[in-house]
């Protein structure tokens, strides 16, 4: 089932949803904290949350006014906290733990349709080419040569409350 809300506030109660899927609506959101609060809130502690966002090297992300705040393959690490704590990052929300499962830098969607089919198929071929190296290591790909080839249109996470 669908269900479109305000994700601020979410319709549910505490831990009563088995996967919760976001696209392309985080970084439009003016507190990402509280949404991702509410997220933690509503999930299973067996569910997943799947987060799609456009990817800061991504061109579009930055021509879009209404997009406040850009998305890295890192974003996440913040909120597993055993893993920011060993790394030395602060601690932003203490009372929200996600395991974080993939982590996946997409080159160019296949659903999103130009006039013209041989674009089409170069657009797709690049994809598996450049989304196969960089999820090898997003790390590695992200701060050496995302933006050698014009940038990774989106990525994605798919995380799991511990609570």
């Amino acid at each position: 089932m669908d269900i479109v809300a305000d994700l601020h506030s979410l319709p549910f109660g505490d831990s009563t949803v088995d996967i919760l899927h976001t696209r392309h609506t985080l970084e439009h959101i003016a507190d990402p904290l509280q949404c991702i609060a509410e997220m933690y809130r509503v999930v299973k502690p067996s569910g997943r949350i799947i987060v799609i966002v456009p990817h800061y090297s991504n061109p579009a992300y930055w021509a879009d006014i209404t997009h406040k705040r850009p998305f890295g393959v890192r974003t996440f690490e913040y909120f597993d906290l055993e893993y920011a704590r060993r790394a030395g990052y602060p601690i932003y929300k203490s009372n929200i733990n996600f395991k974080t499962h993939k982590t996946e830098l997409t080159y160019w969607p296949g659903r999103i349709q130009f006039h013209g089919r041989l674009k089409r198929a170069c657009l797709l071929m690049l994809d598996k080419i450049f989304s196969g190296l960089a999820n090898l290591n997003p790390r590695l790909c992200e701060r050496t040569w995302c933006f050698w080839v014009g940038g990774f249109y989106e990525v994605t996470f798919e995380l799991e409350p511990i609570k």
